[in-house]
Protein backbone atom coordinates (compact mmCIF):
# COMPACT_ATOMS: atom_id res chain seq x y z
CA UNK A 1 0.00 0.00 0.00
CA UNK A 2 2.82 2.38 0.73
CA UNK A 3 4.35 1.66 -2.68
CA UNK A 4 1.11 2.90 -4.27
CA UNK A 5 1.55 6.37 -2.69
CA UNK A 6 5.25 6.51 -3.54
CA UNK A 7 4.43 5.55 -7.11
CA UNK A 8 1.69 8.22 -7.26
CA UNK A 9 4.02 10.95 -5.97
CA UNK A 10 6.85 9.98 -8.28
CA UNK A 11 5.00 10.66 -11.54
CA UNK A 12 3.47 14.03 -12.31
CA UNK A 13 -0.25 14.18 -12.79
CA UNK A 14 -2.22 16.62 -14.88
CA UNK A 15 -3.39 18.39 -11.70
CA UNK A 16 0.19 19.08 -10.65
CA UNK A 17 1.12 20.34 -14.10
CA UNK A 18 -1.98 22.55 -14.21
CA UNK A 19 -1.19 23.93 -10.75
CA UNK A 20 2.40 24.79 -11.70
CA UNK A 21 1.27 26.48 -14.93
CA UNK A 22 -1.38 28.47 -13.05
CA UNK A 23 1.15 29.56 -10.42
CA UNK A 24 3.62 30.69 -13.09
CA UNK A 25 0.85 32.57 -14.92
CA UNK A 26 -0.18 34.38 -11.74
CA UNK A 27 3.43 35.22 -10.99
CA UNK A 28 3.84 36.72 -14.45
CA UNK A 29 0.68 38.81 -13.98
CA UNK A 30 1.94 40.25 -10.70
CA UNK A 31 5.28 41.38 -12.10
CA UNK A 32 5.22 45.06 -13.03
CA UNK A 33 6.23 45.72 -16.60
CA UNK A 34 7.82 48.96 -17.76
CA UNK A 35 5.79 50.46 -20.56
CA UNK A 36 7.52 52.34 -23.31
CA UNK A 37 5.20 55.31 -22.67
CA UNK A 38 6.21 55.66 -19.00
CA UNK A 39 8.22 58.82 -18.32
CA UNK A 40 11.85 58.26 -17.52
CA UNK A 41 12.45 60.44 -14.50
CA UNK A 42 15.88 61.29 -13.23
CA UNK A 43 15.31 61.80 -9.52
CA UNK A 44 17.61 64.39 -7.95
CA UNK A 45 20.57 62.97 -6.10
CA UNK A 46 22.36 64.49 -3.19
CA UNK A 47 21.56 65.14 0.45
CA UNK A 48 18.29 63.47 1.40
CA UNK A 49 18.24 64.34 5.08
CA UNK A 50 16.72 67.80 4.95
CA UNK A 51 13.94 68.88 7.28
CA UNK A 52 11.30 71.58 7.27
CA UNK A 53 9.27 73.06 10.08
CA UNK A 54 5.65 71.92 10.28
CA UNK A 55 4.45 75.51 10.55
CA UNK A 56 5.87 76.53 7.17
CA UNK A 57 4.26 73.82 5.02
CA UNK A 58 1.93 75.79 2.77
CA UNK A 59 1.14 73.53 -0.19
CA UNK A 60 1.87 70.20 -1.81
CA UNK A 61 1.89 68.47 -5.21
CA UNK A 62 1.75 64.77 -5.92
CA UNK A 63 4.38 63.35 -8.24
CA UNK A 64 3.52 59.67 -8.16
CA UNK A 65 2.25 57.15 -5.61
CA UNK A 66 5.43 57.32 -3.50
CA UNK A 67 6.75 60.86 -4.05
CA UNK A 68 5.34 64.31 -3.45
CA UNK A 69 6.50 67.87 -3.14
CA UNK A 70 5.93 69.87 0.04
CA UNK A 71 6.30 73.63 -0.29
CA UNK A 72 7.48 76.20 2.19
CA UNK A 73 5.93 79.68 2.39
CA UNK A 74 4.68 80.99 -0.95
CA UNK A 75 5.75 77.85 -2.84
CA UNK A 76 9.31 79.18 -2.95
CA UNK A 77 10.97 76.29 -1.11
CA UNK A 78 10.05 72.89 -2.61
CA UNK A 79 11.00 69.69 -0.79
CA UNK A 80 10.95 66.27 -2.44
CA UNK A 81 9.37 63.76 -0.05
CA UNK A 82 9.79 60.04 -0.56
CA UNK A 83 7.34 57.79 1.28
CA UNK A 84 8.22 54.41 2.76
CA UNK A 85 5.50 52.74 0.70
CA UNK A 86 3.21 53.93 -2.08
CA UNK A 87 -0.37 55.08 -1.60
CA UNK A 88 -3.09 54.72 -4.20
CA UNK A 89 -5.04 57.59 -2.62
CA UNK A 90 -2.26 60.19 -2.81
CA UNK A 91 -3.06 61.40 -6.32
CA UNK A 92 -6.81 61.70 -5.66
CA UNK A 93 -6.82 63.86 -2.53
CA UNK A 94 -7.10 67.62 -2.34
CA UNK A 95 -5.65 67.80 1.17
CA UNK A 96 -3.07 65.91 3.18
CA UNK A 97 -1.68 66.29 6.66
CA UNK A 98 1.82 66.16 8.06
CA UNK A 99 2.52 64.38 11.33
CA UNK A 100 5.53 65.23 13.46
CA UNK A 101 6.18 61.81 14.96
CA UNK A 102 8.94 62.79 17.37
CA UNK A 103 7.37 66.16 18.38
CA UNK A 104 10.40 68.29 17.53
CA UNK A 105 8.46 70.70 15.31
CA UNK A 106 10.11 69.50 12.09
CA UNK A 107 9.22 67.06 9.32
CA UNK A 108 12.20 64.87 8.46
CA UNK A 109 12.93 61.48 6.93
CA UNK A 110 13.42 60.00 10.38
CA UNK A 111 11.69 60.17 13.75
CA UNK A 112 8.44 58.52 12.60
CA UNK A 113 7.33 61.66 10.75
CA UNK A 114 4.52 60.85 8.35
CA UNK A 115 2.05 62.04 5.76
CA UNK A 116 -1.64 61.64 6.62
CA UNK A 117 -3.95 60.91 3.71
CA UNK A 118 -7.64 61.33 4.57
CA UNK A 119 -10.35 59.16 3.15
CA UNK A 120 -12.60 56.26 4.03
CA UNK A 121 -9.66 54.52 5.65
CA UNK A 122 -7.05 57.21 6.41
CA UNK A 123 -3.45 56.31 5.67
CA UNK A 124 -0.50 57.22 7.85
CA UNK A 125 2.59 56.73 5.70
CA UNK A 126 5.99 57.34 7.21
CA UNK A 127 8.51 59.45 5.34
CA UNK A 128 11.65 57.81 4.02
CA UNK A 129 13.57 60.94 2.98
CA UNK A 130 13.20 64.67 2.37
CA UNK A 131 15.38 66.63 0.00
CA UNK A 132 15.31 70.40 -0.59
CA UNK A 133 15.06 71.24 -4.30
CA UNK A 134 15.35 74.38 -6.32
CA UNK A 135 12.22 75.70 -8.04
CA UNK A 136 13.69 74.65 -11.40
CA UNK A 137 14.27 71.06 -10.22
CA UNK A 138 10.72 70.86 -8.85
CA UNK A 139 9.19 72.23 -12.06
CA UNK A 140 11.24 69.75 -14.11
CA UNK A 141 10.00 66.82 -12.01
CA UNK A 142 6.39 67.93 -12.42
CA UNK A 143 6.87 68.43 -16.17
CA UNK A 144 8.52 65.00 -16.57
CA UNK A 145 5.86 63.13 -14.60
CA UNK A 146 2.79 65.15 -15.57
CA UNK A 147 3.37 66.74 -18.97
CA UNK A 148 -0.24 67.97 -19.27
CA UNK A 149 -0.36 69.54 -15.81
CA UNK A 150 -0.06 73.30 -15.66
CA UNK A 151 2.21 74.59 -12.89
CA UNK A 152 0.47 76.31 -10.00
CA UNK A 153 0.99 80.01 -9.46
CA UNK A 154 4.01 80.77 -7.32
CA UNK A 155 2.38 83.60 -5.42
CA UNK A 156 4.39 86.25 -7.27
CA UNK A 157 2.30 88.95 -8.98
CA UNK A 158 2.10 88.68 -12.74
CA UNK A 159 3.69 91.40 -14.78
CA UNK A 160 1.26 93.88 -16.27
CA UNK A 161 1.33 94.02 -20.04
CA UNK A 162 3.15 97.07 -21.29
CA UNK A 163 1.41 99.21 -23.82
CA UNK A 164 -0.12 102.60 -24.48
Amino acid sequence: MSSYFVDRLARPTWQLVAFVLLALGLLACGTPAVKSGDPQVSWPTGKKEDCLFTTVVSDWSDLDRAHLLLYGPGRHDPYLVQLNFPSNDLTFNVAIGVLDGDHNGRICGYGFDAILIPGGMPDRITISSIQKLTKVEAEKLIADLHPKRKPKASGAPAEAPSGP
